[in-house]
């Protein structure tokens, strides 16, 4: 039978409280060092020398309008072919503006003197790539500028 001494003991239960003491502090460094990670939540676009912040942002809409020469402005938001040409028809030119409403805040996208389809039909086109970019922008968690073009 082996008899050990109390130096023998003590000296096994340290070396088991030491490794148990790394142990438990390289678990918490691990657990601290995880792949959580914080990103700053400044978004902002960038769009003809202006920077719009968008952090604060709780609504983005589109706006879409004409003017005709008589005065009257029209909604443009969902007007196809037929309407538009028959609005070019009646008044030969329209000055469309195309706007992101950012809350409170306009950020003027493009306004032009249309006179043929085709023409505010890339003008419709670009707008709408535009806003897809601003949604994208919105979602992902990475991004924090866009510059439109």
């Amino acid at each position: 039978m082996f008899r050990f001494t109390n130096s023998e003991v003590t000296h096994r239960r340290f070396g088991r409280t030491v490794v148990l003491a790394i142990s438990v502090l390289t678990l918490i460094l691990l657990i601290g060092c995880g792949g959580t990670k914080v990103y700053n939540n400044d978004k902002t676009v960038v769009y003809n020398g202006a920077v719009y912040n968008l952090s604060k942002v709780t609504q983005i809409n589109s706006k879409i309008s004409g003017k005709l020469s008589d005065s009257n402005t029209v909604d443009l938001r969902g007007v196809d072919r037929k309407q538009f040409e028959a609005y070019l028809e009646e008044y030969e030119t329209i000055y469309v503006r195309m706007a992101f409403g950012l809350d409170e805040q306009e950020m003027l996208y493009r306004a032009n003197s249309i006179e043929k389809w085709s023409e505010y039909s890339s003008m419709l086109k670009s707008f709408e790539n535009a806003g897809k970019q601003i949604t994208s922008l919105m979602a992902n968690k990475k991004k924090m500028q866009l510059k439109l073009k």
